[in-house]
């Protein structure tokens, strides 16, 4: 186990059985899915899809816009209130696009663009590239600061309610950046990473580990706590409090658990899913699949 890691109590299950989800309604895209971003105020969802297509639902699954990428895209992000939208591509182009998916400018980063992740109230977007580069740029395109990393990071996370941005690489490396782009801790994590998950204040971030399951840090604190889950974890979502985490390995099953690994709800799908969501209060869930289906799911 590496030095400083807390191993958490065995999982446990409840006396009660897990609560079953509910699907409100699913979407079909026109290629395997590549990636999903919730705007967790409004509750609409932004999908892309392996042939570039993106697709903007409301909270019912409603379409809002359907626009496709000039180019190969590799990332998208957007603001919790659904007021700016960012992609990225293969080419290291940035877009920013208002609400209707029409871009409003963009930007040559020149390596490919691996992460992006856009702050709560759509002000400032960060952007990771495979060199090690780490951007940060406000909404009106002009850049703020660019800094070097150990590694490429691939995935990143701003925390709602502290000023600071989390960046992990896909192994061995995990970091908080505060607002002027200064590495204010960083941890050679020995783990292979799936996703990164910050909640409101920052006092969790969670990291989804495979067979070694969650690691816990907070934006004030950079020792790792592991959390021991009952299946390998490949994606991890936090509700805003940090207090659920709906999490799934390589099956079809997805669970909701309490910070004690306690099952919550659970849910199988069609297919693995590649991309997961969580609303604030981790009523709803958005699973999206290789195969192109995407469900709302609503825990009983």
């Amino acid at each position: 186990m590496p030095k400083g890691v807390e191993p958490s109590s065995s999982v446990s299950s409840l006396s009660a059985p897990p609560r079953q989800a509910q699907l409100l309604w699913s979407l079909t895209t026109a290629g395997a899915v590549r990636g999903l971003c919730l705007a967790r105020e409004k509750g609409w969802l932004l999908v892309r899809d392996e042939n570039d297509w993106l697709y903007l639902l409301d909270r019912n699954g409603e379409r809002q816009g359907q626009v496709r990428a000039p180019k190969e895209l590799t990332a998208c992000a957007c603001a919790e209130d659904a007021s700016a939208f960012v992609t990225a591509g293969r080419d290291g182009d940035l877009w920013w696009l208002a609400p209707d998916l029409m871009p409003r400018w963009q930007r040559a980063l020149g390596p490919r663009i691996e992460a992006l992740a856009v702050d709560p109230l759509g002000q400032y977007v960060a952007a990771a590239d495979t060199g090690g580069g780490l951007s940060l740029f406000t909404r009106k395109g002009r850049l703020v600061w660019k800094v070097q990393t150990p590694r490429g990071l691939r995935h990143l996370a701003f925390a709602a309610e502290a000023p600071f941005l989390i960046g992990c690489a896909d192994f061995g490396l995990v970091a908080c950046f505060d607002a002027a782009g200064r590495m204010v801790w960083r941890d050679g994590l020995v783990a292979h990473v799936g996703s990164l998950a910050v909640n409101g204040d920052g006092s969790t971030i969670a990291l989804a580990c495979f067979s070694d399951g969650l690691y816990r840090y907070a934006v004030k604190d950079a020792r790792p706590r592991r959390q021991a889950l009952p299946d390998p974890c490949h994606l991890a979502v936090l509700s805003y409090d940090g207090r659920l985490v709906l999490a799934t390995g390589l099956s079809t099953r997805l669970v909701l658990l309490d910070a004690h690994g306690h099952v919550r709800g659970e849910h199988r799908l069609e297919a693995p899913p590649v991309a997961v969501a969580l609303s604030p209060l981790a009523d709803r869930a958005v699973a999206a699949m290789a195969n192109g289906r995407v469900e709302c799911l609503k825990w009983r």
